[in-house]
């Protein structure tokens, strides 16, 4: 359960997860993760351009890409919601972090992020 969600909202979210294969409570995992990293220390902040593994827990913006691929299989209501407040969390991650130059262009823009 996500809090500042509806419950609609997360009634979605519970039926998305074993959809994808993914155990109950996944996603709120994924957005608590995502607002951890957001408030790190400004020293603990790691650079987003490393590669990781494919596993949730194994890396950092893999936590975002879950996020981002929840957002969009809710319906308009509970994606507007669930935005809402991952958007908090992505601004701060923003303001904190460089665009890195040798980054794919083509990926999602919290993978082309580097600590400052």
């Amino acid at each position: 359960m996500i809090r500042g969600l509806s419950a609609s909202a997360n009634r979605q979210i519970a039926v998305f997860e074993p959809s994808r294969g993914l155990s109950p409570g996944e996603v709120a995992y994924a957005f608590r993760r995502w607002n951890a990293i957001a408030r790190r220390p400004l020293a603990d902040v790691d650079p987003f351009y490393e590669t990781g593994g494919t596993d949730l827990r194994s890396g950092d913006y893999h936590v975002r890409t879950l996020l981002e691929g929840t957002l969009h299989t809710l319906r308009s209501k509970a994606r507007r919601e669930l935005s809402t407040v991952i958007d908090s969390a992505d601004e701060r991650i923003l303001r904190r972090t460089l665009n890195n130059p040798f980054a794919d262009p083509h990926l999602p823009w919290w993978m082309r992020r580097i600590g400052v």
